[in-house]
């Protein structure tokens, strides 16, 4: 069992990425002790088990100004906001809300999101966007309670 599990959420357009970058980051970092997968969220389901904490590193569409992270935890109504209002096929809002329905869902999840402005097909992740992921890669260190040493 692993204690923590960290999915980087997403999908390869452009800034939707971000959370795929951010835990090929963190699988680097030689102290981590979680469990560390790139999903999209229709596959979240498959990826709850044996954990005691959830952290979810993603971009987000808030309204806030691109490259500010933001940090949420479940059941936060922002989260649950985000229902189809991402470019997958299951907003991370429904299928969070699903797992709960189904008992599914570890006794913490935690959100990390970078705030993007856009992520269209065929795109590499913007420049602040990618000038943010060190900053978000350190917040998940910190929540974990990690050494912060990275790059």
């Amino acid at each position: 069992m692993w204690p923590d599990r960290i999915l980087g959420v997403g999908s390869p357009h452009g800034d939707d990425a971000a959370g795929w970058h951010v835990v090929e980051r963190l699988r680097r970092h030689p102290r981590l002790s979680a469990d560390v997968a790139a999903i999209d969220p229709s596959r979240l389901l498959d990826h709850l088990g044996d954990c005691r904490r959830l952290i979810l590193v993603d971009a987000c569409q808030s309204g806030q100004p691109p490259g500010k992270l933001v940090r949420l935890q479940w059941p936060a109504a922002s989260l649950r906001a985000q229902r189809r209002q991402s470019s997958h096929a299951l907003g991370l809002g429904d299928a969070l809300a699903l797992a709960e329905t189904l008992d599914r869902l570890p006794p913490c999840v935690i959100f990390w999101g970078v705030e993007i402005s856009r992520s269209e097909p065929g795109e590499d992740l913007t420049p602040i966007v990618r000038r943010a992921l060190p900053q978000l890669e350190r917040c998940v260190l910190d929540e974990l309670g990690c050494v912060a040493s990275s790059s």
